[in-house]
Parts: structure tokens; C-alpha cells; sequence
């Protein structure tokens, strides 16, 4: 793909095609770090699609909450230097494989030239419309725990008391949003909710259930593995300030979780000590 650029007086300036090169390698790159893709994978995703330009200095850095990426050519003189830098602040992270998937589909039928820039942009951008719907998300989500209940030797009392919890954690995780809080304060009001009610079913409801693996099957799902993981392999890559967010991250995520657990549990068993 070949470009040709508009030239005046002090220099030569980008013309649309390589600034939609540059818009679309600004939305992938920042697609990828919400999703919490690797920082190589980033910066060289990012690369391909810059390398598209007639600049021959693309760079790239990201971290595990910015995209610095700028277009520069070295063939133009020191004294009317030519090139565009973006600096895009990323704040909410959270783990989307899928994303991260579909955006790499996106990008190597751009190199392939299967797609034009044009397509594959709006294709980006249609990313978020794809989202699963609130039916999708409800369905899976009980499967996926139910699944652990299985794998954790519970019986069918088990199964069938993981439903409460299961639809308090999806009323959390829709209403997120709405709270207005970060995301450690409302991991830990989900966790403690549930944790607090749970033991009032199992002493005053019905005791046909292992209080142990309901709870610990409930919170599989929900400690970032995925994340941990990445952020280890960050660390190997050598992309340390990268690695170390990541992995501050995932401990922060895990804290929250089992500090709503422990006051949860620690209330309810107070409740139910006070009400005996």
C-alpha cells in the first residue's frame, strides 16, 4: 500500500490516508490494553499497522495504561523535522480475550490486503456492538460456575444453591457502572454480599449444601488468572514497568475479593452469634 503525501512550504504534511493509519493504529493499540492484551503484543501490532505508512521511524511504547505511538520520516531535514505523536491515557482494563482476538483477525487482513484501512477501522470500531448480551453473559456465567461446583466434588444441593450467589455476582458485574465506585470497592461489596448471605441459608434454610465449595466455586471466575499471567509474561519479555502494573493489578483484584469474603463471612456469623 502506497500513499502519497501533500507537500508545502515548511515541509511536508500527512495526508488523510496516513492519518487514518495513525487513527487506526491508535484505536487497536488502545483496544488491546483495555483488554488487557501483553505489551509486546500491543507495540507489535501497533508496528504492522504504522509500518503501512510511507514514515520509515514508526515508534511505539505502551504500558498497562498508555499508548504512545508517533510517524516520523528521517529522509526530511533536522530543521523542519516532520512527523505526528499521540498520547492516549488508558484507564478502565478489563480482561477480554475475544477482543483481543478479533482485533488481531482485524489487523492481518489488513496486512494481507483483504481489507482497506477504511474497512478495518470500522470494523474496530464496531468491536464494542459485539458485545455478549446481558442473556449470554447470565446464561455462561452460571455454567462456568456450576462447572467448578462439579469440579470441586460438590453434589446437586450445591449446584443448586450456587444460583444465589451466581445471580448476585451478575447483578454486580451489570450494575457496575452505576455504583460510582472503582472496581476494588465493589469486588468487595459482591464478595462480602454474597458471603454474608450464604451462611444465613446454610444455618436457618436448609443445610444440604457444602457452605466451603459453594463459596470457593463462585470465586473461580472471578480472580484474574488471565492477567497474572500476563503480567508474568511481560516480566520474561523484559517489560517490567508493564509487568509489574499488571501483576499489581491482579493482587489488588484478588485483595478485594477475599477482603469481601472475610468481612462478609465475619459479619454474618456475628449476626447469627447476636441473633442466637
Amino acid at each position: 500500500m502506497c500513499y502519497n503525501r501533500q507537500k508545502t512550504k515548511g515541509g511536508v504534511l500527512i495526508d488523510k490516508n496516513e492519518q487514518l493509519i495513525l487513527k487506526l493504529a491508535t484505536l487497536a493499540g488502545t483496544l488491546l490494553i483495555q483488554s488487557e492484551a501483553e505489551g509486546y503484543r500491543v507495540e507489535r501490532t501497533v508496528n504492522q499497522i504504522l509500518s503501512l505508512s510511507n514514515f520509515d521511524q514508526p515508534a511505539v511504547f505502551s504500558s498497562a495504561s498508555g499508548l504512545f505511538l508517533t510517524l516520523q520520516d528521517s529522509q526530511l531535514k533536522k530543521e523542519s523535522p516532520m512527523g505526528s505523536t499521540i498520547i492516549v491515557r488508558v484507564k478502565n482494563r478489563k480482561n477480554h480475550i475475544r477482543i483481543i482476538h478479533q482485533v488481531n483477525d482485524i489487523v492481518y487482513k489488513l496486512l494481507d490486503e483483504a481489507i482497506s484501512p477504511q474497512e478495518a477501522y470500522l470494523q474496530l470500531n464496531q468491536i464494542h456492538d459485539q458485545e455478549y448480551t446481558t442473556h449470554n453473559q447470565f446464561v455462561w456465567t452460571i455454567l462456568l460456575i456450576m462447572s467448578f461446583v462439579i469440579l470441586l466434588e460438590g453434589g446437586l444441593g450445591d449446584v443448586v444453591i450456587a444460583l444465589i450467589p451466581t445471580i448476585m455476582i451478575l447483578f454486580f458485574k451489570l450494575s457496575e457502572d452505576d455504583f460510582g465506585l472503582n472496581r476494588f470497592a465493589v469486588n468487595v461489596l459482591m464478595t462480602s454480599s454474597l458471603a454474608f448471605v450464604l451462611p444465613i441459608i446454610h444455618l436457618y434454610v436448609t443445610n444440604r449444601f457444602n457452605l466451603n465449595i459453594v463459596i470457593g466455586a463462585t470465586l473461580m471466575p472471578l480472580y484474574p488468572g488471565t492477567a497474572f499471567t500476563n503480567g508474568i509474561r511481560d516480566l520474561l519479555r523484559g517489560d517490567y514497568s508493564t509487568g509489574i502494573t499488571r501483576l499489581v493489578d491482579a493482587f489488588k483484584e484478588g485483595l478485594s475479593l477475599a477482603l469481601g469474603v472475610g468481612i462478609g463471612l465475619a459479619i454474618s456469623y456475628g449476626v447469627i452469634n447476636l441473633w442466637n
